[in-house]
């Protein structure tokens, strides 16, 4: 009887940590965009690519490593264009974000790749396969490298 109760309290504790760790992590992963991100009629004042990795207030491993392949990307293959600020990216809670995800019609974790020319957005990807090519990282390369080249070179 009295191993019932320890057992009991031990599986208590561990569900209210489990609990707290989930509501800790999520609150320090949530973001609050810049005020170009959050108002989504804001005009970038450079012609620019940028990359929205669109996520949910709720962040599982897939999605925090869909995020992390899709920033590394960038960075070891477009160290250039992000240097020289012609590609940016920028992570955005599109539950927090109403505006943004209904001009993309983003309703899951995906990425999100606009052009901006003169100050107005001239063409936009959503790349709707991002967290079903995160346990295949050449796949997910493969996939989110041309839409990047291609905007990118565009004019």
């Amino acid at each position: 009887m009295q191993a019932k109760k320890i057992i009991s309290k031990l599986l208590l504790a561990f569900v209210l940590v489990s609990v707290a760790f989930v509501i800790g992590k999520s609150v320090t992963r949530s973001e609050t965009p810049p005020a170009s991100v959050a108002d989504a009629g804001a005009v970038p004042a450079q012609d620019r690519v940028m990359v929205y990795y669109m996520h949910a207030s709720f962040r599982c491993p897939t999605c925090n490593r869909a995020e992390s392949m899709g920033e590394e990307l960038l960075r070891e293959e477009f160290a250039e264009a992000l240097q020289a600020k012609r590609l940016q990216w920028q992570a955005v809670n599109w539950q927090e974000n109403e505006a943004l995800a209904q001009r993309y019609n983003v309703s899951g974790p995906m990425l999100v790749v606009v052009k901006y020319q003169d100050g107005q957005e001239v063409d936009f990807r959503r790349l709707e396969r991002t967290l079903v090519l995160v346990n295949s990282p050449d796949e997910f390369k493969n996939y989110i490298r041309p839409v990047i080249q291609e905007l990118l070179e565009n004019k």
